[in-house]
């Protein structure tokens, strides 16, 4: 094996969206050199394993990387989504990330872009082309944008046995679908939703798709939550509905059922409590599509799959050997426990906005590149916690609340935030403050006076529903 060296400031290990966000940033916040690698031959992370129809489910306006857009900033002019910010699809992500690379990343000369190569810790990176390897050393720090990687069915398969001759597929394999035969979907999150609209979108009638759901998903309402000024007294008078709801409460239960009635979450099933939150939008569109499918299995997780019968935690329910199985149970971005973003000689990439990859890394770089010391950068980036339930949720906003308001108190932070386009919310009260309408000006005094109250509520809500979930002492 050859081996040579590279150096550079930073060693940047990944080259998904929240890496090339925290690069794009770093370029604009110091002088910085930096080397980027991946084992993918190009730069997208989980977006080339991606299935073809994926599109993001919150705007494209929060999306990329802060120096350049990703889309036109218009608005989806058909379908489910008809109305609402346009949102980027894969070909279209991938295309703004090579174009990055391209086009800002490569030509200033402070990127070393190491395609198809391996990280294995300690300095070395192995190529996957020719095996040779290479010492890279980080004068400042090496960065590791891997810890939110995500997981998709194309690459981490079906977490149940799947029997010989059974036709049990990934979302990646709905190239072509035939709308002859019956449909299986099995998964209760973003990725299933999608496979379901799909299938729907192809042909397959409702009659021939089933559903298996170990768990009912809480949504959020897209329409809810939209960056642009237009969309202000729908957005904001959410935010001031989310915190009222919070201040009155009874339980986390209640709290969601609260804001359901409100407009800011949706079930697809009226009549089933949802036991399971993964930051996943939906339209009131996608919603009435979705409820077309009236043949809900509830049997908890799949254990196997074979040619004549499911079989569940639950119990089984049949199948039939024509039938297509498509898996979409993969973990997403899998819940680790957090830890200190900056350590000496490392940063450790994750949230510190809730469900805000692109914005959460370019923070990160704003910090690294700004503040003082590493106590000082923990201090402004608390990782935000993965969610998994309705009480994960509620901890969400409330810890994205208190970050929010650690940042407040730098100006210097603020105004990176309000000048950021990942953060488009803060673009957008700001620029409303400043020439609100009666109607503006109304909704955002009642937001303002509903956060203290309702932060309180939260807290309460998170303390009582952790009480209950700690085990009793014997």
């Amino acid at each position: 094996m050859i081996e040579r060296s590279l150096e550079a400031d930073y060693v940047v290990v990944g080259a998904g969206a929240m890496a090339l966000a925290f690069v794009d940033a770093l370029l604009d916040e110091s002088d910085a050199t930096v080397i980027l690698l991946d084992r993918r031959p190009a730069v997208g992370g989980h977006w080339r394993d991606a299935y073809p129809f994926v599109r993001l489910h919150s705007p494209s306006a929060q999306y990329g990387v802060n120096s350049r857009p990703l889309g036109g900033g218009g608005l989806e002019p058909d379908g489910p989504n008809a109305g609402l910010m346009e949102m980027a699809g894969r070909d279209a992500i991938l295309a703004d990330f090579e174009a990055l690379l391209r086009d800002r990343l490569l030509p200033g000369g402070r990127v070393t872009w190491l395609p198809a190569h391996e990280w294995r810790g300690n300095g070395l990176a192995i190529s996957l082309t020719d095996g040779d390897g290479l010492r890279l050393r980080a004068r400042r720090r090496i960065v590791d944008a891997t810890a939110t990687g995500t997981r998709l069915p194309s690459t981490h398969g079906p977490g149940f046995v799947v029997e010989p001759g059974v036709r049990c597929i990934p979302p990646n394999d709905l190239v072509t679908v035939d709308p002859t035969r019956p449909h299986t979907v099995i998964g209760a999150g973003k990725t299933a939703i999608d496979a379901v609209l799909h299938l729907l979108a192809a042909g397959v009638t409702p009659e021939a798709i089933r559903w298996i759901r170990p768990r009912d998903p809480w949504l959020l309402n897209r329409a809810r939550l939209q960056p642009r000024r237009d969309f202000l007294l729908q957005t904001v008078g959410g935010w001031a509905d989310e915190m009222e709801a919070a201040a009155r409460a009874a339980s986390i239960d209640d709290l969601f059922l609260r804001w359901e009635a409100a407009g800011l979450m949706r079930r697809i099933d009226p009549a089933v409590t949802p036991t399971m939150f993964h930051c996943a939008f939906v339209s009131d569109g996608e919603i009435a599509e979705l409820r077309r499918v009236a043949n809900v299995v509830r049997l908890g997780r799949i254990r196997r799959v074979g040619q004549e019968r499911i079989d569940c935690e639950g119990g089984a329910v049949p199948t039939v050997p024509d039938a297509v199985h498509i898996h979409c149970t993969a973990s997403g971005v899998p819940r680790r426990p957090p830890q200190p973003i900056f350590q000496p000689g490392r940063i450790v990439l994750q949230y510190v906005r809730r469900c805000s990859p692109p914005l959460s890394a370019a923070l990160v770089a704003h910090v690294e590149a700004t503040a003082g010391d590493d106590a000082e950068r923990n201090a402004l980036c608390r990782p935000a916690p993965m969610v998994d339930t309705p009480r994960d949720w509620a901890a969400a906003v409330l810890a994205d609340a208190r970050s929010r308001h650690g940042w407040s108190r730098r100006p210097a932070l603020s105004d990176w935030l309000l000048r950021s386009r990942l953060d488009g919310f803060s673009g957008m009260v700001a620029e409303a403050a400043a020439d609100a309408t009666p109607a503006e000006a109304a909704v955002l005094a009642r937001w303002r006076a509903a956060l203290s109250p309702g932060l309180e509520g939260l807290a309460r809500l998170v303390e009582v529903e952790k009480a209950l979930l700690e085990p009793t002492p014997a």
